[in-house]
């Protein structure tokens, strides 16, 4: 070949390929999209690739002609065979069966049906005048006839497109055989069409070849491994130019020259590099690419890429998987085992692919063969000029993945994006999107045109895998919240400080899109851009398939539930990671905030009591939401955010028409005004810390707390359901053979169905609620409520002119007029919901309650309840009672270090006994229709939690010292006074009622269901009473060891001793075998106890003042009651001997006092009208004037007082100050005794 001529090897190659241009290929497009940044073939290449068109060849010479001359078949039908030497592992499209030897043991003419794969390493191979190419054909009929050698006839195919196009996987067209002086390199294999990716790809590494770079120099003959030896010698600085090319085509996968590897054919490079050999580097891959992509949209796959995108790109995690959620281990991710059970799919496909998802596809796979070098010849990368080189194929690649994507070539476009794939399923290579996202983000336009559908894609995606119906519910949508991460993570620009992919969402109409229906809280959680990302739900209603399918009647396997749990919760720390980077870029943190603010707006009812649920978000929905804000408010200082933010004008939080801790609306409004009129006040400008703090409260006030209530709603109907179950069955044996069985079996079969869905929508809302971390952050953002309140409430109490004393924890700013109004302004439900989540909390996560209570909690729940003037609600105080009440009762359970915390803080040790005992007076009066019944309950928190101060040494003390300070203690026992009488009287009452019934004598059977619903009745009021009234009958006991004084006033001891009186007559009267019932423990009636406790009383306040309060009960008071009594301790032995004398000298001391004022009655009978209490028709002792001029006795009225601060008389308000005594009545009244005892 040396000897001869320049212009004969330029002929000869020519001829060559004019051969390989097959009639039947597509012309080339004249003009070829401009690549940005790339540079295109040079004139003299773009004449030669005219002058040999790929659609038809005209050759230089005649002899070329001659020669090359494809014969005409009958059929007119071209076979296709591929040409490719070199092919990588993830080319091949077929699969070679493991008995490959069949052929081989086959004589060679028997060759009809079978396949056979022909490689040539390069053209000299071919020879001059026979040009055969050769690759994986299906071989069907082959023709006898044969073509001879000497004519010079040549099998030939279109050189753009070297192998099967797999489209429907068609068999090809009957081709001829090889003429015998073909290539011996040609070998031959048994395949099937049957796709085998393990024993694809090992046929693939068995036949494939590396190709190296080695020197132009190298002997052609020497051995791979010498090849090998003498490549890794050659530094990157010494690599020729022919070496680069060599690069750039084993990375594109192309082939231009016979010294080239092989792989896809480019006529036009190979043109272009005969007219210009020194064509650079940046023109030969540019020209190359533009030839791919060019024969992609003629509809050719020259490396049978097709198959493995569909195959890739439709392994789907949310379609073909299992149906178990918990089986891909992280949400939406896949493990090794999910990929072994997901189906492979069989050949043929139904799917077929996009021309330009096809192109993207191959620009992607080039992408990855850049990595791949680079990994493999790691510092001869790192080294120019091959770095260089491969920095600009990245770059080139990446432009024409722009022009590919915006549509620039004639390529049939993708329904979505065509890089949707690769973000869902199949990882794209490492640095191509950061690279997309610099070459774009500078032109808006395009930069969306090329983004925009990718989001949307994902969003789609999002959508479908959390459906109900087609979804993976709270699991589904892992492999799309990871792609929203990583883009939303991508940055640009100087100081990298911009992210583009957060101004694209800032931009789209669907972040937050405008209401159009009458049920817009749904509406913005379905159609906004980030709705389906938060619709990860575990409850039933919104994921119905999870709730049938993993949880079932009986099942408490808690590891299912933390599992769910933790993937959730994986979810939202995604969420959070995706919001957070939205809000780091300045243009899109307004919108994002302002979409949060239309989310809390439009779902504003789901805090009332009674709600359409169809028409808002659900409680998965917006717990998510919920969970999101509290991420991002973690680290947010209360120092930085604005305490009157709710109030101040254009604030995206609406408290106006909320009922306020004090002031009324108008009042509210009227403030607000002179605040706004203020010259020396300013609004400030609000920063993120303070929007973003404030909407994660509105968010649990609307998320949160009402998903709390709903839960503990189901759980009473889950209850009541069970009770009603139980009762109907218990009474079968009545109704079994009577005319409503067949009703009641109906009913029976229906309420099982409507109890297992309640069992399963209650386990499912336990998962989703009590999950450790958002309990957690609830308890912790709560804490940072608590403080700024207290802060508001120490303003308030600085600026009340009588405030008092008891301290309210630690200092906290100054106070001014604007903040102390503040307090009064601030809406109940901020009160309100921190004992709500509390009680909650302490209920069923006691644990994380005990982990990881804080101080600010403490300090603002005895706050609350040592200032409770400051509430003009005392339904506010009475639930924050109440937390203190059930934390006094765990105590056994997990929080006992939680209430050491409480009664080890000052507050408590001072100024928590007088605050509680003034609210047990204060709620005598509620102003609501259930007041009556309510006090009892608040009163009966109250008397528990000083129950269990009083067993401790300091907060007994601070009782005592009470007891001592003035009326308020006075008031107390007035109030435990009349709590006991009325408790025990209600408790006897219905004891009597439950002894006849019981004794009672079985009538008709219609009257007999009436008494026995009565029965139930009063025994459900019985036991209700009777728990009641053994708490306050236990308080006068332990009160009455230390405390003496109060008891013993003139206006409370007369009615203390005819309580007790009263009660012992009932206990040990004629009639006490009235309370005698039948199982008394069922009720907690405990007869004993409480005579022992009586006594007890009895004898804690004997005294004088004591005997003669009992003598002067006409109604109760007998010697033989007491002795009966004493008869009936020591038959029991309730009490000790001792005990007993005590008691019977108390009742003789009582019975002398009696017989003595029985004689001064008689003496003192016919006093006059002027000299007796208008109310009780008694002497009076020591007289009175009222305001409104009545007289009265003093204990008289003073025992009134106690009860109602109003004159008996005109119900005019009075107070003990304005009383007056009437010292001439008094005089006269004396006189007048002393003339009687005189005469």
């Amino acid at each position: 070949m040396s000897e001869l001529s320049q212009e004969e090897i330029r002929r000869r190659r020519l001829a060559r390929l004019a051969a390989l241009g097959g009639a039947g290929s597509a012309p080339s497009p004249a003009s070829p999209p401009v690549t940005p940044g790339a540079s295109m073939p040079l004139p003299d290449m773009q004449t030669s690739s005219q002058a040999v068109p790929r659609g038809s060849t005209e050759p230089s010479t005649p002899d070329v002609a001659n020669t090359n001359k494809e014969p005409n078949f009958a059929d007119g039908v071209k076979s296709e065979v591929d040409d490719q030497s070199k092919i990588p592992p993830d080319g091949l499209i077929v699969t070679e069966k493991t008995d490959n030897n069949l052929l081989d043991e086959m004589p060679d003419t028997k060759m009809t049906d079978l396949s056979q794969t022909r490689q040539y390493n390069s053209f000299d191979s071919m020879g001059d005048d026979t040009l055969l190419s050769c690759g994986s054909v299906r071989v069907t009929s082959l023709p006898q006839t044969t073509v001879s050698g000497s004519e010079g006839a040549s099998i030939r195919e279109d050189s753009t497109s070297r192998s099967i196009s797999p489209a429907q996987f068609a068999e090809p067209s009957p081709v001829r055989p090889r003429p015998s002086n073909a290539s011996p390199s040609c070998s031959r294999r048994s395949l099937s069409m049957e796709v085998d990716d393990v024993s694809e790809r090992n046929s693939q590494s068995e036949q494939q070849q590396e190709p190296m770079e080695v020197d132009d120099n190298d002997n052609t003959t020497a051995s791979p491994a010498r090849k090998i030896h003498r490549s890794r010698t050659v530094s990157c600085t010494e690599l020729t130019e022919e070496q680069l090319r060599n690069i750039v085509a084993k990375i594109l996968q192309v082939s231009w020259s016979e010294d080239s590897a092989g792989g896809i054919f480019v006529p036009s490079v190979a043109a272009a590099l005969l007219d210009n050999p020194k064509l650079s580097l940046d023109e030969l891959a540019s020209g190359a690419l533009i030839d791919v992509i060019t024969q992609i949209a003629d509809g050719s796959d020259p490396l049978n890429q097709k198959l493995i995108a569909i195959t890739e790109t439709t392994k789907r995690p949310s379609e073909e998987c299992g149906d178990d959620m918990l089986t891909s281990g992280p949400v939406g991710s896949e493990t090794e085992t999910d990929k072994a059970d997901c189906p492979t799919p069989s050949l043929p496909l139904p799917k077929t692919i996009p021309t330009q998802g096809l192109a993207v596809s191959y620009i992607i796979r080039f992408y990855t063969n850049i990595n791949s070098y680079e990994r493999e010849y790691s510092k001869k990368s790192s080294e120019p000029p091959l770095s260089d080189l491969l920095q600009s194929l990245r770059t080139l690649l990446v432009n024409h993945l722009v022009l590919v994507l915006r549509g620039e070539f004639d390529l049939e476009r993708c329904r979505k994006s065509a890089l949707l794939p690769y973000m869902l399923v199949v990882s794209p290579p490492t640095g191509l999107i950061p690279e997309l996202l610099l070459a774009t983000y500078s032109d808006r336009e395009v930069f969306e045109e090329v983004f925009t559908p990718l989001v949307l894609g994902i969003r789609e995606e999002m959508r479908r895998a959390v459906s109900p119906l087609g979804g993976r519910g709270a699991c589904g949508g892992g492999g799309a919240l990871r792609a929203l991460r990583a883009l939303c993570e991508l940055r640009a620009g100087p100081r990298h400080a911009r992210r583009p992919l957060a101004e694209l969402l800032a931009r789209l109409p669907s972040l937050c899109p405008d209401p159009v229906t009458t049920a817009p809280g749904r509406e913005i959680a379905r159609v906004s851009f980030l709705g389906p990302f938060f619709a990860i739900s575990l409850f039933a209603e919104e994921n119905p398939r999870l709730a049938e399918r993993l949880f079932t009647m009986g099942s408490g396997d808690r590891s299912l539930a933390f599992a769910l749990q933790r993937e959730v919760e994986a979810s939202r720390n995604t969420l959070h990671n995706i919001c957070h980077n939205i809000l780091l870029c300045p243009d899109a943190r307004e919108p994002l905030l302002n979409y949060f603010a239309a989310l809390l707006q439009r779902n504003e009812r789901r805090a009332q009591l009674q709600t359409d649920e169809r028409s808002l978000a659900g409680d998965g929905f917006m717990l998510n939401v919920c969970s999101v804000l509290q991420l991002l408010s973690v680290r947010i200082k209360l120092e930085r955010v604005y305490p009157l933010y709710t109030f101040q004008p254009g604030s995206w939080v609406n408290v106006r028409d909320e009922t306020r801790l004090y002031f009324t609306a108008q009042e509210a409004q009227d403030w607000l005004d002179s605040l706004n009129k203020d010259p020396n006040h300013k609004w400030p400008e609000a920063k993120f810390q303070t929007v973003c703090w404030f909407l994660t409260l509105h968010m649990h006030h609307v998320a949160l707390i009402p998903a709390l209530h709903t839960h503990q709603r189901r759980i009473r109907a889950f209850r009541d359901l069970q009770k009603v179950i139980e009762e109907l069955m218990a009474a079968e044996p009545q109704w079994r053979n009577s005319f409503q069985a067949l009703r009641n079996r109906e009913l029976l079969r229906r309420w099982r169905r409507q109890i297992k869905r309640l069992h399963r929508s209650k386990q499912c809302a336990e998962t989703a609620l009590l999950e450790g971390e958002l309990m957690r952050r609830s308890l912790q953002f709560y804490a940072s409520v608590c403080a700024l309140l207290t802060q508001q409430l120490q303003a308030a109490l600085a600026a009340a002119p009588a405030a008092p004393a008891a301290p309210a924890g630690p200092a906290g700013p100054a106070a001014d007029h604007s903040l102390a109004d503040a307090f009064a302004a601030t809406p109940e439900w901020y009160v309100e919901d921190i004992a709500e989540f509390m009680l909650f909390a302490v209920q069923y996560v006691p644990q994380i309650v005990a982990d990881y209570i804080e101080d600010p909690i403490i300090t603002w729940l005895l706050s609350a309840i040592c200032h409770s003037r400051l509430f003009k609600n005392p339904y506010l105080v009475a639930k924050i009672v109440e937390v203190l009440f059930v934390i006094n009762l765990s105590v056994p359970l997990k929080l006992k270090n939680v209430y050491e915390k409480f009664m080890d803080h000052p507050m408590s040790q001072t100024a928590l006994p007088s605050a509680l005992m003034k609210f047990y007076t204060d709620i005598e009066t509620t102003g609501q229709s259930t007041e009556f019944y309510d006090k009892f309950t608040i009163r009966f928190h109250i008397s528990i939690i000083l129950k269990g101060m009083w067993e401790r040494p300091i907060h007994k003390q601070a009782i005592v010292k009470e007891s001592r300070s003035g009326r308020q203690f006075v008031k107390f026992i007035n109030m435990l006074m009349n709590d006991t009488t009325f408790l025990l009287d209600e408790c006897l009452t219905y004891l009597k009622r439950i002894h006849e019934a019981q004794e009672g004598a079985a009538g008709a059977s219609a009257s007999a269901e009436a008494r026995a619903r009565a029965l139930a009745q009063d025994e459900r009021q019985c036991r209700s009473y009777l728990t009641l009234a053994r708490e306050t009958v236990d308080m006068l006991e332990y009160l009455t060891v230390e405390i003496k004084e109060p008891f013993l006033r003139a206006e409370l001891v007369d009615r203390l001793a005819s309580m007790l009186n009263f009660n012992l007559q009932q206990l040990c009267g004629p009639k006490c075998k009235n309370l005698k019932v039948r199982r008394p423990e069922k009720y907690g009636w405990e007869p004993r106890r409480l005579l022992s406790q009586l006594v007890d009383i009895y004898l804690h306040l004997d005294s004088p003042l004591f005997h003669a309060a009992l003598a002067a009960d006409e109604r109760s008071f007998r010697k033989e009651l007491f002795e009966e009594a004493a008869v009936r301790l020591a038959k029991s032995c309730i009490k000790t001997p001792t005990e007993i004398e005590r008691f019977k000298s108390l009742a003789d001391n009582a019975y002398q006092i009696a017989i003595s004022n029985q004689q001064k009655s008689d003496e003192f009978a016919d006093a006059p009208e002027e000299f007796r209490d208008p109310l009780m028709d008694t002497l009076m002792t020591d007289p009175v004037l009222l305001p409104s001029g009545k007289i009265m006795d003093r204990s008289v009225i003073l025992r009134h007082l106690l009860n109602s601060a109003t004159d008996p008389f005109n119900r005019q308000p009075l107070s003990e100050d304005q009383l007056r005594p009437a010292t001439e009545l008094k005089e006269k009244i004396n006189q007048w005794q002393r003339e009687k005892k005189a005469s």
